[in-house]
């Protein structure tokens, strides 16, 4: 994995996102991030690595969606899932 600080600090970000899920560019803005912090990001094992992928593409797609309601409800899963993906890959 990635050194403990370095993660705890991807995770405060992400979890600032979790404030204000019907903004729209939130799920965008998380992806962003994610995207330039995956360097920094190493998975020991490759199916958590692609549920992390696959994850993180699901996020950046919630931009697609015009219900607003849908929007947030999207973003609020794909971010938790992500956060928890990350939390579980600390253990």
């Amino acid at each position: 994995m990635m050194a403990t600080d370095e993660l705890n600090e991807i995770l405060r970000v992400l979890q600032k996102f979790q404030k204000d899920y019907y903004t729209r560019g939130n799920a965008f803005e998380a992806y962003t991030y994610l995207k330039e912090s995956i360097s920094k990001i190493r998975f020991d094992d490759n199916f958590i690595s692609s549920q992390f992928q696959k994850r993180l593409l699901q996020l950046k797609e919630v931009e697609l969606i015009t219900d607003l309601d849908l929007y947030a409800e999207k973003f609020a899963e794909n971010l938790l899932k992500l956060i928890l993906i990350l939390k579980n890959s600390k253990k």
